[in-house]
C-alpha cells in the first residue's frame, strides 16, 4: 500500500504527532493535505534523520524486514505495546490471525530505506543513544512510574558516573529520543515517565494509594538496570538472582527454550507485579508448558512455589521498585491461595495418575434462542463485561486483569 494511503487515514494531530517523534515540524496551520505532502516527503528524502530518530527495537525490526526483502512476510508474537514503525504505517501488520502478528514492509519503504539502514543503524549505536534509551527503560521497568523529575536525576547520575561529563550530548539524547515522547504522562498524578510495559497506569496509582508505600527512590545496580531494559520489548527482571535462576531452570526443565523461555520469563515477570493472590495467570507459563503433561502430582506445589519466590523477589512497580519481600506482602506467606485456586478455571480433572491433566467440559445447549447444534464454537460469541468487573471465568480477578488480558 502507497505510503500517503496509509498516512492518509491519521488526522492532523496524529499525522503532528508521527512527525515530531520522526523529527520533523509539522506546523498546525497546514491543512491535511499540506501536513501528508510534508510528511510524505520528508519520509521519502530524508532516511537517514528519520531513522535516526527511531528507538533500537524500531531500527532492528526494520533493519530485519529490509533483510528479509519487500512483502515479505514476518510471523511475529503479539507484544505488550506496538512499534512506532508500526503505528506510523511505516511498517505494514496484519492482526486477523489471533495466533500471529504479520509485519512487513512496502516495496516503496523499501527502496527508501535499504540504501541507509544499516549505516544508520552503526551511527546511532556508536553514538550511546541506543544505551541510553536501554538505560532509561531499565529505570522505568523497574520503578514502573517515576516523577519526570526523579527520572532525569536517575538518568544524569548514571551518565555522570558512567559516561564522559559533556551533558550536552546527552541533552541531544533525551531530545532526540522518541522514548521520552512516548512514556511521558501527564495527568492528575502530576508529570511521570512510566514503562512503557505498564498498560494501566490508573491501576497502578490506585495500587500504591492501597499499599501506601513510603516515597523516594530506591537505587538500584548498573547491572540490574541494564538487565531491566534490555531486549525490548521482551523485557526480563531479576533473573541474575537465586529465584530467577530458580525460576530460568525450572522453565527450561519445562520444555521452554530460545525465545519461548523469553517470553514465559517475560509474561512471569509482568503478572508478577500485582499483589493480588491468589493470581492465576502468574501461574500459567508452568501449567501450560510443552512438557507440563509429564509433571508429577507432588512436584506441581514446589513448582508454583518457586514461581512466587521470584514474585516476591523482584521489584514491583505498585512498591515503587521495592520488592514484596522487603515490605512483607510476600505470596508465599499467605495461607489464602491452594493449588485448587490457581489451577486453570472452566476445566475439570481426569482421573489421571498425573496432576493436573485437564479436560474441557462437556459442551452445553444454549435455551435462549433454540438448541445449538452440537459443532458450534464454544465461546463464539460472549456477554461483554466491563473492565472492572470480576472475570466470569471465577478467579475473582478483574476482567481486565484475567480473561480479558487477551481479548482487548
Amino acid at each position: 500500500m502507497a505510503l500517503r494511503t496509509i498516512l492518509d487515514r491519521f488526522e492532523k494531530a496524529q499525522l503532528q504527532d508521527i512527525g515530531d517523534i520522526l523529527g520533523s515540524d509539522l506546523p498546525s496551520r497546514l491543512r491535511k493535505s499540506q501536513m501528508l505532502d510534508k510528511l510524505c516527503g520528508y519520509i521519502k528524502e530524508e532516511p537517514g534523520r528519520w531513522m535516526s530518530h527511531l528507538m533500537e527495537r524500531d531500527i532492528r525490526l526494520l533493519k530485519d524486514l529490509v533483510h528479509a526483502g519487500p512483502e515479505r512476510v514476518r510471523y511475529m508474537d503479539y507484544a505488550d505495546y506496538p512499534s512506532i514503525v508500526e503505528v506510523s504505517g511505516i511498517v505494514e501488520y496484519d492482526d486477523s490471525d489471533e495466533n500471529f502478528h504479520k509485519v512487513w514492509i512496502s516495496r516503496e519503504i523499501y527502496e527508501i530505506v535499504s540504501p541507509e539502514i544499516d549505516s544508520v543503524f552503526g551511527r546511532m549505536e556508536r553514538s550511546g543513544q541506543y544505551e541510553f534509551e536501554k538505560i532509561s527503560l531499565g529505570y522505568l521497568n523497574l520503578y514502573g512510574i517515576l516523577s519526570t523529575e526523579s527520572f532525569l536525576d536517575v538518568v544524569f547520575a548514571w551518565y555522570e558516573k558512567h559516561k564522559d561529563k559533556d551533558f550536552r550530548s546527552l541533552e541531544e539524547m533525551i531530545t532526540r529520543s522518541p522514548l521520552i515522547k512516548l512514556c511521558r504522562y501527564e495527568n492528575e498524578w502530576g508529570d511521570n515517565m512510566v514503562s512503557p510495559s505498564i498498560d494501566d497506569v490508573p491501576l497502578v496509582f490506585e495500587m500504591r494509594k492501597e499499599h501506601k508505600v513510603k516515597r523516594g527512590v530506591k537505587h538500584f545496580s548498573l547491572a540490574d538496570v541494564d538487565e531491566a531494559g534490555a531486549g525490548a520489548p521482551y523485557f526480563i527482571v531479576g533473573m541474575r538472582t537465586p529465584e530467577g535462576m530458580a525460576l530460568d531452570e525450572l522453565y527450561k526443565r519445562l520444555g521452554y527454550s530460545g525465545f519461548s523461555l523469553v517470553k514465559a520469563e517475560h509474561d512471569t515477570w509482568i503478572e508478577a507485579q500485582y499483589l493480588d493472590a491468589p493470581n492465576p495467570v502468574l501461574f500459567d507459563a508452568i501449567f501450560y508448558a510443552p512438557r507440563a503433561g509429564e509433571v508429577p502430582q507432588s512436584a506441581w506445589e514446589g513448582y508454583c512455589k518457586i514461581v512466587c519466590d521470584y514474585a516476591d523477589s523482584i521489584p514491583k512497580w505498585c512498591l515503587r521498585g521495592r520488592s514484596a519481600n522487603e515490605t512483607g506482602e510476600c505470596l508465599c506467606d499467605r495461607d489464602s491461595w491452594k493449588l485448587a485456586d490457581i489451577a486453570p478455571k472452566g476445566l475439570e480433572e481426569t482421573p489421571a495418575e498425573e496432576y493436573p491433566s485437564w479436560k474441557m467440559p462437556e459442551p452445553t445447549v444454549s435455551s435462549g434462542f433454540g438448541a445449538i447444534d452440537s459443532d458450534f464454537p464454544i465461546g463464539f460469541s460472549i456477554p461483554h463485561v466491563a473492565a472492572d468487573d470480576p472475570c466470569p471465568c471465577g478467579s475473582g480477578l478483574r476482567y481486565c486483569r484475567c480473561h480479558g488480558k487477551y481479548l482487548s
